[in-house]
């Protein structure tokens, strides 16, 4: 088999990299997270074997979304050497490169599991899970329906009027100037105040959240990371105590009224749970894809034209951007021995699912790395099985709404001469720093 030269970059595929640790991964993660090189099990072919960090190698061009295309040059299933895990640090495991496999992992919940090594609050000692992202069928169907309606096409219309004025608000803060520094200004409160008010926080809390936001999303030592989980569950289990007594949201009167499978009030912990999944699906993805679409379309000024003159197309633009910019990556465990396609895979093996290499696989997508807003688009930017992102409705209306109000208002949307963005790899791509200027249009209506 030829290997491509990403590959040899990083000196992949070496035939010399086994050792004597067990076959199966190491069930004890906190040991795990702590090895500096992690065991290549005896059942992965060397042929396979990737000796690469993936978010390394995708942060090494100033396009991570082509970087990471490159892997599709080989094989179709990879055993990644360094794969991020989060909070719970990095490990080897799997990667399907194709978007047809990817799918196939999402969809298939009887062989690849959600929420092994006991969830992601285990970091700092809590012994539940995130619900219903790290739960599977039939329980995880049961809290979904608890929240399904909150989420449904005419509760996201209800939520228009207040998502255009968040939106022209953080804009009037630096319309004036030509100019903003994008993810700082805009992209990363502008999510942070649709959740505040759908969960009828006080705006005030603004601050503390973009702090805890940063500290366990995107953190410089992992004790950051730690430290700023457990100020979320704190400030949260706070706000619950108070939201069982005056709920403030019709979301929270949802969740504080709520039944399990229509029998039971939830606990204390399954609320605060459920809250915490919705602070972090809320924020971070929006956020990194909303960085995204503004740096394309800074580089393809006719695009803009085109859709401010057209605005009844920005809805169908957001699809084929959301496609070429899907920015987030999700980990599933095998649940017993198996064979995927040719390669055996073990009982709690890791599985990567990359929707960036998804996104961008040209078994896909003709032409995956142009974004043309005029193709019939088939993503799976919010995922896609019983685990598709609940918020993806929201999501979208928030881009769909972005997009409609800085293309009214400015012209020849642009990166200064000889400005880079700054990015991040990670569980999510995102961008760090992005600075813009325009033309102000006179009279946006």
């Amino acid at each position: 088999m030829a290997i491509a030269s990403p590959f040899a970059e990083c000196e992949t595929f070496r035939q010399d990299n086994r050792n004597n640790k067990p076959e199966r991964p190491e069930e004890d993660f906190m040991a795990t997270i702590q090895e500096a090189e992690a065991a290549v099990p005896g059942h992965v072919p060397a042929e396979l074997v990737w000796d690469c960090d993936y978010d390394e190698f995708a942060a090494e061009k100033e396009d991570p979304f082509r970087r990471v295309g490159e892997l599709h040059g080989g094989p179709d299933i990879l055993w990644a050497s360094g794969l991020n895990n989060g909070p719970q640090g990095r490990r080897p495991g799997w990667l399907p490169t194709r978007n047809a496999l990817i799918r196939e992992v999402l969809t298939d919940t009887d062989n690849f599991r959600s929420g092994g090594d006991g969830g992601m609050m285990s970091v700092i000692g809590a012994d539940w899970k995130l619900i219903p992202l790290e739960l599977n069928p039939p329980q995880q169907q049961q809290y979904r329906k608890v929240l399904e309606p909150f989420f449904s096409p005419a509760s996201i219309n209800a939520l228009d009027d207040a998502v255009r004025r968040a939106c022209d608000e953080l804009i009037d803060e630096f319309a004036d100037r030509g100019g903003c520094e994008f993810a700082s200004e805009f992209a990363e409160k502008f999510p942070s105040h649709i959740f505040l008010d759908l969960m009828g926080m006080p705006r005030e809390k603004l601050a503390d959240f973009l702090v805890w936001e940063r500290g366990m999303l995107r953190p410089q030592r992992p004790e950051d990371a730690v430290g700023a989980m457990s100020a979320i569950a704190d400030y949260l289990q706070e706000f619950i105590a108070g939201q069982k007594q005056d709920p403030k949201s019709d979301l929270m009167k949802g969740i504080v009224s709520a039944r399990f499978n229509g029998e039971r009030p939830l606990t204390d912990t399954e609320m605060l749970s459920i809250c915490y999944i919705l602070y972090i699906g809320g924020l971070d993805t929006v956020y990194s894809t909303l960085g995204w679409i503004m740096w394309y379309l800074a580089q393809d000024v006719p695009l803009q034209d085109r859709l401010r003159d057209n605005p009844d197309e920005i809805a169908r633009a957001v699809e084929e951007l959301l496609r070429a910019f899907s920015t987030a990556s999700t980990q599933r465990r095998v649940r017993q021995d198996m064979e995927f396609h040719g390669v055996k895979m073990r009982a709690g093996d890791i599985v990567q699912v990359s929707l960036p290499l998804a996104a961008r696989d040209p078994e896909a997508y003709e032409d995956p790395h142009r974004v043309d807003i005029d193709r019939p688009v088939r993503h799976i930017a919010f995922g896609t099985g019983p685990h598709t992102c609940l918020g993806l409705r929201l999501a979208k209306r928030e881009i769909r709404i972005v997009l409609e109000a800085m293309l009214a208002r400015f012209r020849n949307i642009r990166m200064p001469a000889g400005e880079r963005h700054e990015f991040h790899t990670g569980n999510v791509f995102g961008i760090d720093k992005l600075t813009l200027e325009w033309e102000a249009i006179a009279d946006p209506a």
